[in-house]
C-alpha cells in the first residue's frame, strides 16, 4: 500500500514564498515529511527548499516600522 504524504500549502503562504522569490511563477510547493519541496508544474522537476518549520517562519517574519 503506497502512503501520500504531502501537505499542501495555502494561498497566502505560496505568494510569500514567491515574494521572497523561493519559487518561481510556474512551481508549487508542499510540505513532504518535514521538507518544504518546491515542484515546476510544466517540468515536474523538484527541489527542496529546506526543513519546512524553519522555512515557513522565516517567510512569516516582517520588518515593522515605528
Amino acid at each position: 500500500m503506497l502512503f501520500d504524504n504531502k501537505q499542501n500549502l495555502r494561498a497566502d503562504q505560496l505568494n510569500e514564498l514567491r515574494a521572497q522569490k523561493l519559487i518561481n511563477d510556474t512551481e508549487f510547493a508542499y510540505i513532504a515529511g518535514d521538507l518544504l519541496v518546491a515542484e515546476n508544474v510544466t517540468t515536474s522537476e523538484k527541489r527542496v527548499l529546506g526543513k519546512a518549520r524553519e522555512v515557513l517562519l522565516e517567510s512569516q517574519k516582517r520588518v515593522l516600522k515605528g
